[in-house]
Formats: C-alpha cells, sequence, structure tokens
C-alpha cells in the first residue's frame, strides 16, 4: 500500500482544476457546481481508504477521469427541480429522486447532494450491455443487473467512506442483492474484467469468455452452477422490477414449453418431420422444374414481378435463377436440421437445451419470488466461498494473502439482506469456517500473521474476532495480553489507539503463542 501511495503522489493531477474547467462550459447552477466540486473533493478524501479497504477497485486515475468524461459528454443539463412544482413531485414519485433523460443529456434532480449526485450521473451513462441474440432469455435482465450492480460499486467510496471511516450505509445501497452478486462477479473475474464487458463497443461473445474464464480458474462445475445461479437471479430480479421484461419471459416459456411437449411426444414428431419433409422434397422439385426450363423461368418471373412492388422487382432471368438456388440452399439445410432432430443423439441434445432454459425461468409467474431469490443468493455464496477457497490454496506470495485477509473482511461486512451480513448469516457459517482456517493456514505457512494461541481452534476463534474489526488499515493492529483481577483480557490497537477489549476465558498460559504485558503487532 506505501508503495500504492508514492506512486499517488507522482502521478497527480489537479482534477478539481480539470473539474472547474468543464463546468465553466457548463450552464448548471452555482449550488449544482459546488455540489459537483465537493463531490469531486470526498471522493479523492475517501479514495485510500476504499482501496485499502476493499483492494478489489479502480485506480484513482481511471475512476475519477471516467466521472469528468461522463459529466463533460453525457450532462449538458443537470437541473434542481423544487419538491413543491407539478415536475418535482413527479420525480419524487419514482422513489428515486432525480429523473434522466439520456437523449436529452439530462438531469433533473430534486433534495441534490453527493450521493444522488453521483449515482444519476453513473445512471445517465448506463447502456445496453451486448448479448448475441443465442442468449435471448437473459438478454435484459443481464444487462439490468451489471448497470446497476456497477452504479452500485461507483457510488460505493462517497456512500461508505469520509476520509477518516468506513461505515456501510444500508439504506443508501439501492438493491443489496445485485450489489451482492457484483461485487461476487468483480471478486471472481476481476474489475478490469467486469468493466471491459459493461463498456466494451465491439461485438464480443462475453457470456463464452465469462464462462471460459471461470472454468479456468475454478473448474467447469463450479463455472456451469455459478453463472446458472447468476443468470436465474438476474431474471428474478428484472421480473420484479420490469414488468414489460416479465411478459416477454413469460411468452418465451410458453414457447419452449410446447416445444418440450413436441419433442416428448415422439409418434407425433415422427409424422410431423415426414410431413414438413414431403412438402420440402416437393418444393425443392419445384424449383428444379422451373431451373431446368427456360419457359417456366420466364413464367416464374413474370408471376414474381406482379407480385412485388417497384422498389423490389426481380430485374432479370439470371437474378431469378440466384434467388432460386438460395432458396433451394435453405430448403435443404431445412430438411437437414429436420433429419438431425431424429438423431438421438441430437434429440436428447435439443431437449436437454430446452429443460435448461426452462429452468432458468421457474418461478417468474409468481408475485412473490423473494425466498426463491435468498435460496439462490445462499447457494451463489457457498460457490463464491469454495472459489475463494481455491485462490487461498494457490497463494504463494504473502502479499497475496494480505490482500486475501483485506478481501474476507470486506466480504464478511457485504450485506445479504435488509439488516443482515455475511457474517451474521446462519446457512454460511460451516463455509465461512472452512474459509476463515485454510486463510488461517495459509497465513501462517507464508508467516504473515502472529499466533495469539497454540491451540488452534481457540486461535482460529480470537483471530477470527480481530480480522472482522472496522481498523481501516489491518496492519496497524497491535495486540496486548494484561491480567486484571484474575481475567486474561486481549486489547486491541489501531497502533496506540485501544479499539476493543476480548475477554479470554479458560486459558493456561502456557498455551499462549505471545508474551504477556507486552504489545505484539498481528501482522508480522
Amino acid at each position: 500500500m506505501e508503495k500504492e501511495k508514492i506512486l499517488s503522489k507522482l502521478n497527480a493531477k489537479d482534477y478539481n482544476n480539470e473539474l472547474e474547467m468543464i463546468l465553466e462550459e457548463k450552464d448548471f447552477s452555482s449550488n449544482i457546481k459546488n455540489l459537483l466540486l465537493s463531490m469531486l473533493y470526498k471522493i479523492e478524501a475517501g479514495y485510500i481508504d476504499y482501496i485499502n479497504v476493499k483492494r478489489i477497485v479502480e485506480s484513482k486515475k481511471d475512476y475519477i477521469e471516467q466521472i469528468l468524461k461522463i459529466i463533460k459528454e453525457k450532462c449538458k443539463h443537470i437541473k434542481q427541480i423544487e419538491e413543491n412544482t407539478e415536475e418535482g413531485k413527479d420525480i419524487l414519485q419514482s422513489n428515486k429522486s432525480y429523473h434522466i433523460e439520456k437523449i436529452e443529456r439530462t438531469i433533473k434532480i430534486v433534495y441534490p447532494n453527493e450521493k444522488k449526485l453521483l449515482y444519476a450521473i453513473y445512471e445517465i451513462d448506463d447502456r445496453q450491455v451486448y448479448l448475441d441474440e443465442k442468449y435471448n432469455l437473459i438478454r435484459v435482465s443481464l444487462s439490468e443487473l451489471l448497470n446497476l450492480g456497477e452504479n452500485i460499486n461507483n457510488t460505493e467510496v462517497l456512500r461508505d467512506f469520509n476520509g477518516w471511516s468506513w461505515n456501510t450505509v444500508e439504506d443508501e445501497i439501492l438493491d443489496i442483492q445485485t450489489n451482492l452478486i457484483y461485487q461476487n462477479l468483480i471478486y471472481l473475474l476481476g474489475i478490469k474484467f467486469i468493466k471491459d464487458w459493461v463498456h466494451t463497443n465491439e461485438i464480443k461473445d462475453y457470456v463464452k469468455m465469462v464462462r471460459e474464464t471461470l472454468e479456468y480458474l475454478y473448474e467447469k462445475q463450479n463455472a456451469e452452477e455459478i453463472l446458472d445461479i447468476v443468470y436465474r437471479l438476474s431474471i428474478l430480479i428484472s421480473c420484479k422490477n420490469n414488468q414489460k421484461e416479465k411478459q416477454r419471459l413469460l411468452e418465451e416459456k410458453k414457447v419452449l414449453e410446447l416445444e418440450l411437449q413436441r419433442l416428448e411426444n415422439k409418434a407425433q414428431l415422427l409424422e410431423e418431420v415426414w410431413k414438413s419433409k414431403k412438402e420440402t422434397i416437393k418444393k425443392i422439385r419445384e424449383i428444379d422444374s422451373i431451373q431446368n426450363d427456360k419457359k417456366l423461368l420466364e413464367e416464374e418471373f413474370i408471376k414474381r414481378n406482379k407480385k412485388l412492388p417497384e422498389y423490389n422487382k426481380i430485374f432479370s432471368l439470371s437474378h431469378l435463377a440466384e434467388i432460386l438456388t438460395k432458396q433451394r440452399k435453405k430448403l435443404i439445410l431445412s430438411m437437414e436440421e429436420e433429419n438431425q432432430i431424429l438423431e438421438p443423439n441430437h434429440y436428447v441434445k435439443v431437449k436437454q437445451q430446452i429443460k435448461k432454459q426452462l429452468e432458468l425461468l421457474k418461478n417468474i409467474e409468481k408475485e412473490d419470488t423473494d425466498e426463491q431469490k435468498k435460496t439462490e443468493l445462499i447457494n451463489l455464496q457457498k460457490l463464491f466461498i469454495k472459489c475463494f477457497i481455491i485462490n487461498i490454496k494457490r497463494a504463494k506470495e504473502k502479499d497475496i494473502i494480505i490482500n486475501h485477509i483485506y478481501m474476507y473482511r470486506y466480504y464478511e461486512y457485504l450485506y445479504i439482506e435488509k439488516q443482515k451480513q455475511v457474517k451474521d448469516e446462519p446457512e454460511l457459517q460451516k463455509e465461512k469456517l472452512e474459509l476463515i482456517q485454510n486463510l488461517l493456514k495459509r497465513a501462517y505457512e507464508l508467516k504473515v500473521i502472529s499466533k495469539v494461541f497454540l491451540e488452534e481452534e481457540k486461535n482460529l476463534e480470537i483471530i477470527e474476532n480481530i480480522l472482522t474489526t472496522k481498523i481501516m488499515n489491518l496492519e496497524n493492529i497491535t495486540l496486548e495480553l494484561i491480567q486484571e483481577n484474575q481475567i486474561l483480557k486481549l486489547n486491541i490497537y489501531d497502533v496506540d489507539i485501544l479499539e476493543k477489549s476480548i475477554e479470554i476465558k479458560n486459558v493456561d498460559k502456557k498455551d499462549l503463542s505471545i508474551k504477556p504485558n507486552k504489545k505484539t503487532k498481528l501482522f508480522i
């Protein structure tokens, strides 16, 4: 971290001056301009702590330059709207207290403050994340999840860090579930990968790239299960907030159910394929007859042109011959596909694909899907912890393990639902115990932290308690064991400031790994 601070100073830029130059060209009110300058000041004040606590973040340079770019290019107007006006009342009904007009590049905001303004700035930059048509079922919901997750993530530094403390404000997280999923993804894939996906202008199959990357890093089974859960959650979240998308997916579900019924009725399927094949063969023969007879070709030319509008006329016999050749190829391809569905391996594969698609859409017709979302989210966290452990076991260097210790602490404080953080979720205690055991084992092997007790179970309990402190810089932690009236206490200091004391029970002094009445640094 010291190296990063030195580099930050060497590469320091006067972003305040850059923002002022941008604002000189904008017709914003003085209140909005002052809010933007205050916003930037608070971001700069909190960013070092943000990097230190979270670890997987953009550089301050990239983060701030993106904000300035959005303000310069996407924000033609930022208007403060009074609450007692008709427009103000309409905006407040949306529960956002601001309104975005992308085409006009306008933000309208009631009760403006730095946090709301920053979120609105990011939202005006939202874009449809490209997904190929073959990902039809998730192309809307996954794009919504990534955009919302990124916006929540991007405002975290201003929301939770004020330059001297870290305090997660639950009520200011727009969607707790989306945030947790997004944090899972940026840990598993890296912040750059996710940012590139959301903001790329290239036509790339990122869904395939995500799958391949997860398979490479965390094994195929884990990758498949993670993505299936993420896709199902994205659909459930979207269907709750987007009725138009819910209706579209319900129609898609009906089509898939009918196709599955068709495939499962083999006698009817054989009859349909045979009838379709006969009709296709008949059409191919008709095309062959026309192409092999000049008189029939001329008659077809006249007949077709009578039906076509002027701008779409067939301009020559050779043009018609080319059209007929393309139609013939299409018919042959259609017949080959129909034949293929009768091949056992292909038949089974198609059925499995349809069933998997229907699995993504299960429960979307329900009005209340909260319980289903909670179950899916818990299962996702179990898989996430499994992948976290894989990364810990791979770690060969002290710096990497230190990063994992910080990320473990950050993860524990993420909200999994209202008024409940990951550290308090009873259904994850078994998995988190395995995680901290592996983390401490690797930390001891690489001589990263000191042991307090020789007894493994007691030591794990105490170290876990210490590591979930909100001391900003964990490497500043100093421990002191003292005896007070027959009671052994462990004092935990942030450098020289007492953070908290833990009473130690049922411990023989022979089991101590650090000396009593002497301050010992936790990190070696």
